[in-house]
C-alpha cells in the first residue's frame, strides 16, 4: 500500500491548512478589534480637540465680538492647520475662512456640509464628511473631516472640522499591510506544510514498505532509524523490537516443530516394525489378533506420551523459559512427591527416605517442576533393584534450591553421563526396561527453562552387589523474594 499522490488527502498538509485558516482567521479578528478600538478613540479625540475649538472661538466671540473671530480665524491658521474653519450666513454665503479651508473646501463641498447639518437630530452634534479632490498636480486625494456647527446669532454659523485622514490613511497602509502578510503566510505555510508533508510522508512510507516486506514473509526486514530522536525514530525502534519478537518466535516455532518431526521419526518407525511383526503373526496365527491389537494399542498409548513429552520439552526450548513462573512452596511439593513415589518403591520392595528442609520457597512453574522431580523419581525406582531412594530437598551453600533423587542402582559410567540427558538416548544395560529414553531429557529442559541445571554424579557406592548407585540433582537459582 502506498500513500495517496493528491497531497490535499494528506493529513500533514490538511494541518498545515488547517493551521493557516485559523491563524488568519485570528489576525482578521485582531485587526477589525484594533480598527474599531481605534476608530472609536480617533472619534472621541477628534470630537474633543472640535469643541474646545468652538469653545474658545464661541468665548471670543462673547467678550471681543464677530470681528475678533474674523481675526482669530486668520492669527491660527499656521499653528491650527489640522483644523478648517468657517463662518457663513444662512444663505451659505461665506464670510471667513482659514487658508486650508480656502484649499479643501470647494462650494461643493461646503453645500455637502450644509445638506448633512439639515440631517442632524442635534444642531451641535459631530458628523463625519469623506470626499475626492483633485490637486493642482492633477491627482485625486482624499479628505475626512469630524467637525461640527455652532450658531454664533441668527444668520451666523460657525463650522470647525478636524482633519482624520491621517487615520484613514494608517488603517488602509495596516489593511493593505495584512493583505500583503497574509498572502505571504499563505505561501510561506504552504510551502513549509509541502516541506513538512513530505518529511512526514517519507518517513510514513517507509514504516509501510516494512510492513509490506513482513507481509511478503521477509521478517529480517526493518526500518532505518534517523538517529534524530523524534517521534518517528521512537516509532521506528518500537516496530523494530516487535519485529525482533517476531521473528524471534516465529524461528521458535519453526525449531519447535523441527525438533518434534525429528524425534517422532525414531518412535514411528518402532510402532510401525512392531505392527508389521504383528500382523505377520495374525497371519500365520488368527487367535493372537487380540493379544496383537492389544499391544498396538499400548505403543500407540506409549507414542502418544512420547509426543507430549517432546512437545512440552520443544515449547520450554523455543520459549527460552517456563511460562507463568510465580513463587511456591518448594517443601510441599517435595512432601507431595514423597507421598506419591513412597508407595511405588514400596511395591518393588526398596527403602523411601526423604530429607526435606523446613520452609523453603522457590519461584518457577510448580508443574513442570513436578513433572522433572516425578521423572528423577520414577527413573530412580525403575533401575533400582535392591536397596532404597531419597529425595532431598536443601537449600544449598550458595543459596540455590536443590531437589535431589540418590539411588542404589548400577550407576551410570562417567562416560555415559553427558549422553541420558540427550533425547531418546538409552544406555545398552536399560534396553530391556520401559521408556523411550526422554526422561532426563526433559528434566533438563525444565532446568534450563528456569535457569537452573541439572546434575549426574555418582551415588553412594556399591551396595549389596549393586552401584555405585546414582544421583540426580536439579538445582534452581536462590529465590530473593
Amino acid at each position: 500500500m502506498r500513500l495517496s499522490a493528491n497531497v490535499f488527502r494528506q493529513t500533514p498538509f490538511r494541518l498545515t491548512l488547517m493551521f493557516i485558516t485559523v491563524y488568519s482567521f485570528v489576525a482578521v479578528l485582531i485587526f477589525a478589534y484594533i480598527y474599531i478600538a481605534s476608530s472609536s478613540e480617533t472619534k472621541a479625540v477628534s470630537d474633543a480637540q472640535v469643541k474646545s475649538r468652538i469653545d474658545y472661538l464661541e468665548e471670543v466671540y462673547r467678550e471681543q465680538g464677530e470681528a475678533a473671530v474674523l481675526e482669530t480665524l486668520v492669527e491660527e491658521d499656521i499653528t491650527e492647520w489640522f483644523f478648517i474653519k468657517n463662518i457663513y450666513d444662512d444663505q451659505g454665503r461665506v464670510l471667513a475662512q482659514n487658508r486650508r479651508a480656502m484649499t479643501e473646501v470647494t462650494p461643493r463641498v461646503f453645500n455637502h456640509i450644509r445638506e448633512r447639518i439639515k440631517t442632524l437630530p442635534d444642531a451641535r452634534a459631530p458628523f463625519q464628511i469623506n470626499y475626492r479632490l483633485t490637486d493642482p498636480a492633477g491627482q485625486r486625494k482624499a479628505y475626512a473631516y469630524r467637525g461640527q456647527v455652532l450658531t454664533l446669532r441668527p444668520g451666523l454659523n460657525l463650522y470647525v472640522g478636524m482633519d482624520t485622514s491621517w487615520s484613514e490613511k494608517g488603517f488602509d497602509m495596516g489593511f493593505k499591510a495584512l493583505w500583503g502578510g497574509g498572502v505571504l503566510v499563505i505561501v510561506l505555510g504552504l510551502f513549509a506544510g509541502m516541506i513538512i508533508n513530505n518529511e512526514v510522508s517519507r518517513s510514513v512510507q517507509g514504516l509501510m514498505q516494512v510492513f509490506d516486506a513482513v507481509k511478503e514473509g521477509d521478517l529480517k526486514a526493518r526500518a532505518k532509524l534517523r538517529h534524530s530522536g523524534d517521534e518517528f525514530d521512537a516509532l521506528a525502534q518500537r516496530v523494530n523490537e516487535t519485529l525482533d519478537r517476531m521473528e524471534k518466535t516465529m524461528g521458535n516455532l519453526k525449531y519447535a516443530g523441527d525438533a518434534i518431526a525429528h524425534d517422532l521419526r525414531t518412535p514411528l518407525s518402532r510402532l510401525r516394525s512392531k505392527l508389521e511383526v504383528s500382523l505377520y503373526d495374525v497371519e500365520k496365527d488368527p487367535s493372537q489378533a487380540p493379544d496383537v491389537i492389544e499391544k498396538a494399542l499400548a505403543e500407540t498409548d506409549q507414542l502418544l506420551r512420547t509426543f507430549q513429552t517432546v512437545f512440552s520439552m520443544s515449547r520450554l526450548q523455543a520459549a527460552g523459559q517456563a511460562p507463568d513462573q510465580k513463587p511456591f512452596d518448594a517443601t510441599a511439593l517435595a512432601m507431595d512427591m514423597c507421598e506419591l513415589f513412597e508407595i511405588l518403591a514400596e511395591d518393588k520392595g526398596l527403602e523411601f527416605t526423604s530429607e526435606i528442609d523446613k520452609g523453603v520457597t522457590a519461584f518457577g512453574n510448580r508443574d513442570f517442576l513436578a513433572q522433572a522431580l516425578a521423572n528423577l523419581l520414577d527413573n530412580a525406582i525403575k533401575y533400582t533393584q535392591t536397596g532404597g531412594i531419597t529425595l532431598r530437598l536443601r537449600v544449598n551453600s550458595r543459596q540455590e534450591v536443590e531437589f535431589s533423587v540418590t539411588d542404589t542402582g548400577q550407576g551410570v559410567p562417567e562416560a555415559d553421563r553427558a549422553r541420558i540427558t540427550q533425547r531418546f538416548v538409552r544406555l545398552e544395560n536399560s534396553r530391556s526396561l520401559p521408556g523411550v529414553g526422554l526422561g532426563l531429557s526433559m528434566v533438563e529442559a525444565v532446568a534450563v527453562a528456569h535457569r537452573g541445571r541439572l546434575t549426574i554424579d555418582e551415588g553412594p557406592g556399591v551396595y549389596k552387589d549393586q552401584g555405585p548407585g546414582l544421583r540426580t540433582a536439579l538445582v534452581l537459582p536462590p529465590y530473593g523474594g
